[in-house]
């Protein structure tokens, strides 16, 4: 292996010179106005977000806010507020409660950050993507950075990492912005590393950080919401890497074409066996993974259970809302209390929603083997998707925990604080599914048959879920 710099213990912890002006680490954050819009972001919270207690409790959540509040003792720089603001919102612990970086991110864009992505399997954590002249680390396993064990830095950093319940798949998503996580945890502008190289001895490397923009630019991947593919073995595989394609109505239109085109070949070669690949598919509109569905369920079904809200009004925390006037009042009288919200369900009139309707499945609906890869990049409305899968007992799924299930807390809501003008997203509503049968986990929902990576498939590019699947197909023919 070609490393490029191997030099004996030696430690670097080189920050920032003292005086230097650094907009993200000036404490320009006076310490009351903070102290006071920390109790507006608690108090914003407690009103509308309708799972707060469902994988924190009260008193929990009650005494994080405390214990953040009080250790407030001056002036905060943006990174330490952001510090305080993610770690109470991740520890509701919900995929869609999380403070929006976008404020950081523009300040970092040109700063030297880590250069690597990091992926976990087990209990250890490994070098992933990087720019070109990093990628023969791919793959290694990282033991220390700056002289702190990789675990320490990573126990501290899931603090503001939001992931849904228990789930722990999902930390690989958030991992591809290790260098920006990683930058809040410690703002070195160098990085000893030290590893376990090919032959498992330990060795160390000094890398130079790169500029984030930089680092965003050479490891973003392009891939388009929607791919169908049947092998010359009659083996059909169809990838679904987002449902957001649905939220427009043309894009929605030529999404719901291809799907047609798709299953009216699969129908006509009387294809035995569809792989659908939703690995990494965080979600997006819930018309598009209705209309999947209905070409793989042989019944009539409903999608939604219930749409839930906590709130009674929207006046007295409308006015922190990024877009105000798109919030409503609800009719508290037209609801039914469920789970303590106030739920709309089905009426059986004609101005119900779509999702409170019975569906029907499509005429040529699949009648194969179907299989499904699942991680923990599976999401609100794929979540969806796989709890109805799960429901009507359609598939076998690969892989790893997926971290959406049977409802989501989402509405899409931003809010302002009105101090630091921090963004945070803050669900308004819960999406119930239709699905009386599915067994909750907080982890997520499992695969039927459970396929970690491994080391090697990070550097190599090795598809192990999917080699898993097709390995089986072919044994059974």
């Amino acid at each position: 292996m070609n490393l490029k710099i191997l030099i004996p213990f030696l430690f670097f912890a080189i920050h920032f010179s003292c005086g230097q002006h650094d907009p993200l680490l000036d404490k320009k954050l006076k310490k009351d106005s903070i102290a006071a819009e920390f109790t507006q972001l608690y108090n914003l919270t407690n009103a509308i977000h309708p799972g707060q207690f469902m994988f924190c409790s009260k008193k929990e959540f009650d005494q994080t806010y405390l214990d953040l509040k009080n250790s407030i003792k001056g002036d905060l720089s943006i990174v330490e507020y952001y510090k305080l603001t993610a770690t109470l919102m991740a520890k509701i612990k919900d995929g869609h409660t999380t403070v929006d970086r976008g404020q950081i991110m523009a300040l970092l864009k040109e700063k030297p950050v880590f250069p690597f992505c990091i992926y976990q399997i087990g209990v250890n954590y490994y070098f992933d993507r990087s720019v070109k002249e990093n990628q023969s680390y791919t793959g290694l396993q990282i033991l220390s950075i700056n002289g702190k064990e990789i675990q320490t830095i990573v126990k501290e950093i899931k603090k503001y990492i939001h992931l849904e319940g228990r789930n722990e798949t999902g930390l690989n998503t958030k991992f591809k912005n290790f260098p920006f996580y990683y930058f809040i945890y410690d703002q070195s502008e160098k990085f000893e590393v030290t590893f376990l190289d090919q032959e498992n001895q330990k060795q160390q490397v000094v890398f130079n950080g790169i500029t984030l923009d930089r680092f965003t630019k050479s490891t973003a991947e392009t891939i388009p919401p929607l791919t169908t593919e049947i092998r010359k073995d009659k083996i059909a595989v169809l990838q679904f890497h987002s449902f957001e394609n649905g939220y427009n109505e043309a894009d929605r239109a030529v999404a719901q074409k291809q799907l047609d085109i798709f299953f009216a070949r699969l129908d006509s070669l009387k294809t035995k066996n569809l792989i659908i690949d939703l690995r990494d598919n965080s979600g997006g509109a819930a018309e598009i993974a209705n209309y999947l569905f209905s070409y793989l369920v042989d019944q009539p079904y409903y999608y939604f259970d219930y749409v839930g809200a906590k709130y009674n009004s929207v006046k007295n925390w409308k006015h922190y809302a990024q877009y105000p006037e798109s919030i409503e009042e609800i009719n508290v009288a037209e609801t039914t209390p469920i789970n303590g919200l106030n739920c709309t369900t089905a009426t059986g009139s004609a101005n119900d929603f779509w999702w409170f309707k019975k569906q029907q499945s499509k005429s040529n609906v699949y009648k194969g083997q179907i299989s499904v890869l699942i991680n923990g990049g599976c999401f609100s409305t794929t979540g969806h998707l796989l709890a109805l899968l799960r429901e009507y007992k359609i598939g076998k799924f690969y892989g790893e925990y997926s971290q959406g299930s049977n409802y989501s807390n989402a509405g899409g809501r931003a809010f302002v604080l009105p101090y630091s003008k921090t963004l945070v997203w803050i669900p308004t509503f819960q999406y119930k599914m239709k699905t009386p049968n599915f067994r909750n986990d907080p982890k997520g929902i499992k695969p039927d048959v459970e396929i970690p990576l491994q080391a090697d498939d990070l550097k190599t590019g090795f598809d192990r879920q999917m080699d898993f699947v097709l390995r089986k197909m072919e044994t059974e023919k």
